[in-house]
């Protein structure tokens, strides 16, 4: 049931947050292979030092009570390389017979997307091209009425491997109704919603991609 659970899921013992079990989602949501097992939490995740969430661990263990929290950043390093990553997730005790708590249930959703998707509404043309960048998903700007790419990440980029075409149509309908789109091209889904400027005139569109 552990190994076949639908959401990212890890057990860590108490005694040194060694990883005891975990499945192929929080393996892929971490970018680490199958050989962590049995090393300590800091070992494969060190970019956690300094960062909360070993904390709320041991506060785990010494209270017996569980936390969680909605869409939490986390710094990870995946693919060689830090990125922000939202997560919802919960770290539950798992209690042995003397009545202590003996491991640690991990369990998170990545809620990347959604999370970009409100800060969008919120954050400057500005800031919003710093989040482009550092977003851990495919993204990327087009703004004008030539629809002119002023920002784009590495992951779009990947996706795009070199046979991009823009999508003048899709661009033009969004902008003029001021209303989100969702599209499938191949087994890329595209997600496109309008930015406002300046007297919220619709004046650029963000695009988010992700693997159906």
């Amino acid at each position: 049931m552990f190994e076949n659970a639908p959401l990212p899921a890890a057990i860590l013992n108490t005694e040194k947050l060694k990883l005891e079990m975990v499945n192929e989602h929080m393996l892929a949501m971490w970018d680490r292979s199958p050989g962590i097992i049995n090393s300590p939490l800091l070992e494969f995740l060190p970019e956690l030092v300094g960062q909360r969430y070993p904390l709320y661990l041991e506060d785990v263990i010494r209270t017996g009570k569980p936390i969680q929290e909605q869409a939490a950043k986390v710094l990870l390093t995946r693919s060689g390389r830090q990125e922000s990553v939202f997560m919802d997730y919960s770290y539950t005790p798992l209690f042995g017979a003397n009545g202590k708590p003996n491991a640690l249930l991990i369990m998170a959703t990545d809620v990347c997307e959604r999370e970009i998707n409100r800060l969008m509404v919120q954050q400057s043309r500005r800031d919003l091209r710093t989040l482009v960048m550092s977003a851990p998903i495919p993204m990327c700007i087009y703004t004008g009425k030539e629809f002119k790419v002023e920002a784009v990440n590495e992951h779009m980029l990947n996706i795009w491997q070199g046979n991009y075409s823009k999508p003048t149509q899709i661009l033009n309908h969004v902008m003029t109704h001021g209303r989100p789109y969702k599209t499938t091209i191949g087994h890329i889904q595209y997600a496109f919603t309008p930015l406002g400027g300046d007297g919220d005139k619709i004046n650029g569109v963000c695009v988010i991609a992700s693997h159906t």
